[in-house]
């Protein structure tokens, strides 16, 4: 049998195939083209993804790069990227964002541990390797970089602007005594900003949309800080960007961190939980509905008197209480310097009672013609409340127009902003009050401007009813009144009020002769009613805009708010 003798032949080693945006040398190559449009694109498709987007509902034209700023980072490369989106109608926003690249195992732990956090993947021609380019901020490395940045007060230069830090003594101290142990932590939170934490030390706080101008958190954080105010967190330091022109933005503010605090949210729906269980306990007669004369009274003519509910709600009345007294205490605080320019307190004026009722008018015709929009997109549940608040609007644009029509007594003040639950932490038995930016919907030259005090305390009254509502979807709250949602509804009215009450009795007993007090009983009650409203409205918005499976809880407080047999 004859056989052939074949020579095999040389196997051929191939390449791994990679894939993702294709560059040279190097990831930094998606700063300039022809990488750069192809990068841009997914930075677009990416942002929608991100919480601290503000542009969710609007059309997008494009997003352009406007800025690259190096962040040295031991021989590794990372940048803080400034971008511009473009809406249509020629409106844009600057956005900062931390980006650096993974290849390897790096790229592989990004991919698990953060996939949400990719920009784009890339491809390296020359090495022929993938990688991933991400936002930063999660990197330990880069969060450490701007510590050293800050502690330092080093500068790091743009091609338009450079990065400047501005340590306190505070920060340089912590540095010197415990280095080793201010490793950062980053929240993993979706915030409309972000949070990285230093050991137990520091935190700070990362801007995410750049607006010119000193930030509102930053500058109150200096004010209080210089007047030693004792019911925040102390000012450890700032990053900000002086761009060409001269003109700055915050990038970042550091504070320090006070550790073993709580959430007074979480500790709020905690409380909640267990007085909507005490009232499941009830005979079922009472269980039905909450006693009638406790729900009948305005909070303003509550205030003063003996807090009847006291078993039922428990000790949370007397959180409430102290966090009415800081709130005062911040309050005087920041009426508290007449030589300031941006603090110095200042009359109301016909001029800004109008300015103000123009405002919410405008916001109020806004969100009423998005909710027109989307009602009938909503959940069935939803839809159903939809349609019990659209005929409203003309019931708030005369209740908002009353603050236009008297004068008030009263002088406009810097105020928090943004004020609710979220916005505090339970220390102990005290609270420490944090996070001035502002509400972060409006430009950063409104949130400067001087208001009413009663923004805040209607900030913290309405955050006590949405949390009244939010506790009841909790899972161990599934089956409490399930078939009863008027009696349901009642009870959360029942602890916002009395809540409310225990606030405001606080807040007036610490503040009552401040001059951002209106003297008048009714224009004090009008003050609250209509920052009640607003704040509710400007809620109906946020909602529709960004969390629609919560707008439900915003129709609810806002009838709630406007039931005219329920007054607030």
């Amino acid at each position: 049998m004859r056989t052939t003798l074949q020579q095999s032949k040389p196997r051929v080693r191939r390449s791994k195939p990679i894939s993702g945006l294709p560059l040279e040398r190097e990831w930094v190559e998606v700063f300039s083209e022809p990488a750069l449009q192809p990068f841009t694109t997914a930075l677009r498709e990416w942002l929608p993804s991100r919480r601290w987007f503000r542009g969710k509902a609007r059309p997008v034209e494009s997003v352009s790069i406007r800025e690259q700023i190096p962040v040295p980072m031991g021989g590794k490369k990372a940048f803080l990227v400034l971008f511009q989106v473009n809406y249509a109608g020629s409106d844009s926003e600057l956005y900062v964002l931390p980006l650096a690249c993974a290849f390897g195992k790096k790229a592989g732990d990004v991919r698990r541990e953060f996939p949400k956090l990719i920009v784009a993947a890339v491809a390296l021609q020359r090495g022929r390797k993938d990688g991933v380019v991400y936002d930063a901020i999660v990197s330990k490395r880069f969060c450490r970089a701007l510590l050293d940045l800050t502690s330092k007060r080093r500068k790091a230069a743009g091609g338009n602007g450079e990065l400047e830090a501005e340590p306190a003594e505070a920060l340089r101290r912590m540095r010197r005594e415990q280095d080793r142990n201010l490793q950062p932590s980053v929240s993993k939170a979706e915030q409309s900003n972000s949070s990285v934490i230093y050991g137990d030390s520091v935190i700070l706080k990362f801007f995410r949309r750049l607006d010119a101008g000193v930030n509102p958190e930053l500058e109150i954080e200096r004010f209080l800080a210089a007047r030693s105010f004792p019911h925040s967190p102390s000012l450890a330091g700032a990053l900000e960007y002086r761009a060409a022109d001269g003109k700055t933005s915050t990038v970042a503010v550091l504070t320090s961190f006070v550790p073993g605090c709580h959430d007074a949210w979480e500790d709020t729906v905690a409380a909640l939980t267990r007085f909507y269980t005490r009232v499941q306990d009830l005979p079922a007669k009472l269980r039905r509905s909450p006693p009638p004369a406790a729900t009948s009274a305005s909070i303003v003519d509550n205030a003063g008197l003996l807090l009847k509910p006291s078993k039922l709600i428990g000790s949370y009345l007397r959180d409430a209480r102290t966090i009415g007294r800081r709130t005062a205490a911040l309050h005087l605080a920041l009426a508290s310097d007449p030589s300031d320019p941006a603090f110095r307190p200042e009359p109301w004026t016909r001029g800004a009672q109008q300015s103000l009722f123009e405002s919410m008018r405008t916001m109020t015709e806004r969100d009423f013609q998005l909710l027109r929009r989307r009602a009938a997109s909503l959940p069935p549940d939803a839809r159903r409340l939809a349609q019990k608040v659209l005929p409203l609007e003309s019931l708030l644009l005369r209740r908002f127009v009353r603050v236009a029509d008297r004068p008030l007594d009263a002088v406009r003040i810097r105020t928090h902003g943004d004020y609710h639950l979220g916005q505090i932490l339970h220390h102990g038995e005290d609270f420490l009050i944090i996070d001035f930016e502002g509400e972060p919907a409006i430009s950063l030259e409104e949130r400067r401007v001087r208001q009413t005090a009663f923004r805040d305390v209607a900030g913290m009254i309405y955050s006590f009813f949405y949390a009244a509502y939010a506790a009841l979807r909790e899972p161990a709250l599934a089956r409490f009144l399930a078939a009863q949602p008027k009696a349901k509804a009642a009870w959360a009215r029942y602890w916002s009020v009395w809540v409310g009450t225990a606030f405001l009795t606080a807040y007036l007993e610490t503040a009552r002769s401040a001059p951002f007090i209106p003297a008048d009983e009714a224009s004090l009650k009008i003050m609250l009613e209509t920052e009640l409203l607003r704040k509710a409205v400007y809620e109906l918005g946020y909602e529709l805009n960004n969390r629609p499976d919560w707008i439900h809880i915003a129709f609810q407080v806002l009838l709630d708010l406007l039931d005219p047999n329920q007054p607030i």
